[in-house]
């Protein structure tokens, strides 16, 4: 509450408010105004600020209390709900067991820099760019939006690079690849549901098209016509919470793909085998769902169910235990090794840009290279 009072020829503003970090009261007073009016509504603009961002004044707020905050009243509202579950993940993870005691204002450049080289050290170049950028926007609203610091000190920081791109590509040769997807066909002893080959169609479909785990598991049938498959939304899994339906990761997610006729064939299979397991196992409200996956009880598969699975069965058969993302990188990999255009693969795999796509198989591309120049030289 403000109060107010007159010193010689001019008025000033006594604000109190109740500091969030320490509990206690504190208190702001500003004078020089001219009238009561003028006094009364710069005192108005500063308790605003006080109400709207609730942090504590010069950057005495920890990190920890700041970004509960910027996360749940600032973020949240503003982005989309599968991006939110990634900042407020990594903020969990990997800032706040880190920073969360220190203050804002104490976050020391030179520290920090040597923070992110460590992090190098167990996480890629771009999961550590996402991280440091996550919090170096924090920074930033905490300078621009808040008032609360005065220069941000982990600006310009450098990411250290990746030396050698083709380490951070993980995928199945094509022996390998095949391998895998027959050994989905075996049926498993003891297995709840060893008639169901929905396992079989699943990862078969993501290493023919380079479907992201989450726009596969999203997938109605309907979503499918002859051989053209469209991908127009995702499902999202946060941890402890309920999944739901998402738009595509971004605007060139959304795209509708060709399917070879190896894949469509699997796919019959599966839905006439769906309807085989629905039936035999009587789980018939799976059937009203339109599902092109999932559980027994017509319920989304499970992320994480998914990816545990994909790994046992690399462990059984003596493959390298990759993820399920893994099968997007090697359908990327095998499309460019057979000589597929660059720019047909970055828009199958809805890539933003085409750079994304060289950058990242970039140990293919160069090989491609190569080739050409090998062929010209012998035509020249």
């Amino acid at each position: 509450m403000a109060s107010f009072r007159k010193r010689g020829d001019s008025w000033e503003y006594r604000i109190r408010y109740p500091d969030r970090q320490s509990g206690k009261y504190k208190e702001k007073t500003k004078g020089g105004f001219r009238t009561k009016k003028e006094a009364q509504l710069a005192a108005a603009d500063e308790e605003l600020k006080i109400n709207q961002f609730g942090f504590a004044e010069n950057g005495d707020e920890t990190v920890e209390k700041y970004f509960d905050s910027w996360l749940e009243v600032y973020k949240k509202p503003n982005v989309k709900p599968i991006t939110y579950t990634l900042q407020e993940r990594n903020a969990r993870l990997n800032i706040i067991p880190r920073w969360g005691k220190y203050r804002l204002k104490d976050l020391s450049r030179t520290e920090y820099q040597k923070w992110i080289n460590e992090l190098r050290e167990h996480y890629s170049e771009g999961t550590v760019r996402r991280i440091h950028s996550i919090f170096n926007s924090a920074i930033n609203d905490a300078i621009h939006e808040f008032q609360i610091l005065r220069e941000n000190p982990i600006k310009r920081i450098k990411v250290p690079k990746q030396v050698d791109k083709s380490e951070t590509v993980k995928c199945f040769t094509v022996d390998q690849l095949n391998k895998f997807l027959q050994a989905l066909l075996v049926p498993q002893k003891n297995a709840k549901y060893q008639h169901s080959r929905q396992y079989h169609a699943f990862f078969t479909l993501i290493a023919r098209t380079g479907l992201r785990i989450g726009e596969a598991l999203a997938l109605r049938w309907d979503d499918l016509d002859g051989n053209m498959l469209t991908i127009n939304k995702t499902l999202v899994y946060p941890l402890n919470s309920q999944p739901y339906i998402s738009t595509p990761k971004t605007k060139t997610s959304g795209r509708t793909i060709k399917l070879d006729e190896h894949t469509v064939k699997v796919l019959k299979k599966h839905k006439l085998n769906q309807k085989e397991v629905i039936l035999r196992y009587e789980n018939y409200q799976a059937s009203k769902t339109g599902l092109m996956f999932h559980q027994h009880d017509g319920r989304w598969l499970r992320t994480n169910v998914v990816r545990e699975y994909f790994k046992e069965v690399c462990k059984r058969e003596g493959l390298p235990v990759l993820s399920p993302h893994a099968l997007r990188h090697t359908h990327a990999v095998h499309l460019l090794e057979a000589g597929a255009n660059i720019k047909y693969v970055s828009e199958r795999l809805g890539h933003t840009s085409v750079k994304i796509t060289a950058d990242t198989y970039l140990h293919v591309t160069r090989k491609i290279e190569d080739d050409a120049l090998d062929l010209y030289s012998k035509y020249i």
